[in-house]
């Protein structure tokens, strides 16, 4: 739970410190942009490195690389505050996003590994607990070391060698995970994914259901980055305050994200996955517009306390429902995928929001970011009312079959 928690950072621990960098390597051709690129590129290599780690993780165990990853993570994550030239701390940042691909899937396969039956939910709305934690306290920890000089949050990444030593003493090397090849354990019936009808797709059913949480993973990493990226550049257009503001305005996503994550067990017995889609990507597409039309701190804190609640349900059960989609002896593959698209959505941000926010500014489109959110909500919910009828017209189908062969052997 506690390696979880820094896998976020990866990328946002030095988001306060962008303005100040911006102006350090001001002589460095296009700096804005590669200043804003050097955020998310962590999420680059992470992506493109995780498939290879599932791969690895089902393979070869657990243990050796989660020691592996956290050792690079806070060699590579440190380099930037003795580094002075801006090329070279990209260089470091994608070392960097390799170390946070191996630690983020053997935290999660571990976490499912140590599942008791019909409790994984539950364990997986602790994971994000966690992760919104660490991002309260890197994040906000960042924005106050920003004080000092853009370098110094870049010290935070020592927390990955500090927790080393709890990886050797507390785990086996491969853990209580079901091996490759022996019998499948009882199914288990998670209240959301029974009602979806997911928990045991066919093959064609489940890949397709699959590919639909994996691009929702993606989008919700897109629109989110927007906010530790562009937010410190906003607030400032907005009301010209510093580094420790930003710092503190991402805090309370990482907040939010943290109150609303225990809630997610409440919703998964009452609602399934694809209507907790709809609430939560409601709700972030509301933030995002309410963002956008802030003038000041009166609607940006209510915008980005609704975003972080959303956040934090959403993850949760995008992660749960692939779970419960996940075949015997693959759950690393299946997060290492997940891996891969959260994580090159986070890259694809600054890449794909970057013209967006240099061309219509950047309240306009936070506002247009949350009319996309509002179409994925509006076709997820066609779909859920699609698959009602569909499933009324089966039932009164067969009833009239049924009163049909009463009066036939009357």
């Amino acid at each position: 739970m506690s390696a979880s928690s820094i896998t976020i950072i990866g990328t946002t621990a030095i988001a306060a410190s962008l303005p100040e960098m911006e102006k350090r390597f001001a002589h460095t051709p296009h700096a804005g942009y590669l200043v804003g690129l050097s955020l998310t590129l962590p999420a680059l290599a992470a992506g493109v490195c995780a498939p290879v780690m599932g791969a690895i993780v089902d393979r070869f165990g657990r243990k050796r690389l989660f020691v592996i990853a956290l050792s690079l993570y806070g060699i590579a994550g440190c380099a930037g505050f003795v580094l002075e030239d801006l090329y070279m701390i990209m260089v470091s940042r994608f070392v960097l996003g390799v170390a946070v691909s191996g630690v983020a899937t053997c935290a999660t396969v571990l976490i499912a590994d140590h599942a008791k039956r019909g409790h994984l939910g539950r364990l997986m709305g602790r994971q994000s607990l966690f992760m919104a934690l660490g991002n309260i306290m890197f994040v906000f920890a960042g924005g106050l070391l920003a004080l000092n000089g853009w370098h110094w949050p870049f010290l935070l990444y020592a927390v990955g060698l500090a927790l080393i030593p709890g990886v050797v003493l507390l785990f086996g090397d491969q853990g209580p995970a079901q091996p490759d090849g022996a019998p499948a354990p009882p199914a288990r019936v998670e209240p959301a994914a029974a009602r979806d009808g997911a928990s045991s797709p066919a093959g064609p059913a489940r890949l397709r259901t699959m590919a639909w949480v994996y691009f929702l993973l993606f989008l919700n990493m897109v629109i989110y980055f927007m906010v530790p990226v562009h937010l410190p550049f906003y607030l400032k257009e907005l009301t010209d305050d510093g580094s420790a503001q930003a710092g503190a305005m991402l805090s309370l996503v990482g907040l939010c994200w943290a109150l609303a994550s225990p809630l997610y067990g409440w919703l998964e017995n009452r609602l399934s996955h694809a209507q907790i889609v709809v609430l939560t990507f409601g709700g972030s597409a509301a933030a995002n517009v309410l963002l956008g039309a802030a003038d000041g701190y009166i609607l940006a804190i209510p915008a980005l306390a609704l975003l972080g609640a959303s956040l934090g349900l959403s993850i949760t059960n995008l992660n749960t429902w692939l779970f419960t989609l996940a075949p015997v002896g693959a759950k690393g593959r299946v997060v290492g995928t997940r891996v891969f698209f959260t994580f090159i959505g986070q890259f694809f941000s600054p890449v794909l929001t970057g013209p967006l926010t240099a061309t219509f500014g950047f309240g306009p489109s936070y506002v247009a970011a949350g009319c996309l959110l509002a179409a994925v909500v509006v076709g997820t919910q066609i779909g859920l009312t699609a698959k009602a009828l569909r499933a009324t017209g089966g039932t009164d189908s067969a009833q009239t079959q049924e009163r049909g062969g009463r009066v036939g052997a009357a």
